[in-house]
């Protein structure tokens, strides 16, 4: 039995690592598309990207649709994320750099393991919690807080923090149903979803950016319609289903720790794509990030540790 429940933890840890790669990495793709998009017109573009995929996805696989009960439960869950956390999150980066907006986004970890124990009753060990202060350590010199870059531009931060509370919410409740139901179809569902209530909140982009409702405020480059596109596939399709995918084996608590990947690798690329510069103690601190989370999934895949973090 051991090396069963072994390799479901090397599952569920290489998953949700895929999932913090892939929105770290678009993370500072939607930074450059918002030089070329307004946020909401920019997460509708990359939903419909997201949802075609997904659905193509259901389709090729043949995938049984759930009960109609079930379905509407699914569905929901997309209002809290992508839908309300990335229309907070994108008008959020309009006002913050890259490399504060994944900082803040790091909030989201610590939000997850606070609601896994009011909500699922996953009481973290010692040895998680002193790993967990480890990598907010880390981030704390990765990010520049010391600098005090979350200072500027506090209206932004506050929205981006709020996303995360939404995101959190959404991981743990999601939680509770990625072991029953398909991967894909629960994420196309919810981006569905997500995707109509964008739609419905553009009103609230045409308010905040009035020049927004031009259609000559849309751009023409190919090259930046691409890069909406491949980032919307990356961000919420590839993205989502790798989470949803690794919390059919581990815990909430330990899925959302690796989410601290998303900043370092948020803030490398604002280094190399966006211009934005790391000094020495900014990489000390996300390789101390990184440690921690690498004895983090030691350690979940160790049979002495396994009750901590395989989820039943």
């Amino acid at each position: 039995m051991a090396p069963k429940k072994i390799s479901r933890a090397s599952l569920g840890i290489a998953s949700v690592t895929m999932a913090a790669m892939c929105w770290g990495g678009a993370l500072v793709m939607s930074k450059g598309a918002l030089e070329s998009f307004y946020p909401v017109t920019l997460l509708i573009i990359q939903l419909m990207a997201s949802v075609t995929f997904l659905w193509c996805v259901v389709a090729f696989r043949k995938t049984s649709a759930p009960t109609a009960n079930v379905l509407v439960k699914l569905s929901l869950l997309g209002l809290l994320e992508p839908c309300l956390t990335y229309v907070l999150v994108l008008i959020g980066l309009t006002f913050t750099g890259a490399s504060e907006a994944s900082l803040l986004q790091s909030l989201e970890s610590i939000m997850i393991v606070l609601l896994a124990m009011l909500l699922l009753k996953e009481i973290p060990s010692i040895n998680f919690i002193v790993l967990s202060a480890m990598i907010l350590v880390g981030l704390f010199f990765a990010l520049d807080i010391h600098g005090g870059n979350v200072k500027e531009g506090g209206f932004g931060a506050s929205l981006i923090s709020l996303g995360m509370l939404s995101a959190a919410f959404y991981v743990v409740l999601s939680s509770r149903i990625a072991k029953e139901q398909d991967v894909f179809y629960i994420v196309a569902c919810q981006q569905t979803l997500a995707l109509v209530a964008s739609i419905l909140m553009l009103p609230l982009e045409w308010t905040i950016y009035p020049e927004s409702k031009a259609f000559a405020a849309l751009p023409g480059s190919l090259e930046v319609w691409g890069l909406a596109l491949v980032s919307g596939i990356v961000q919420y399709a590839l993205a989502f289903s790798f989470y949803i995918y690794s919390l059919k084996y581990i815990r909430a608590g330990l899925a959302g720790m690796f989410l601290n990947l998303v900043p370092v690798i948020g803030v490398v690329g604002a280094v190399v794509f966006l211009g934005e510069r790391l000094s020495l103690l900014q990489v000390g601190g996300a390789a101390l990030t990184i440690i921690a989370l690498v004895l983090i999934a030691k350690n979940a895949a160790s049979e002495n540790t396994l009750k901590d973090y395989i989820k039943k």
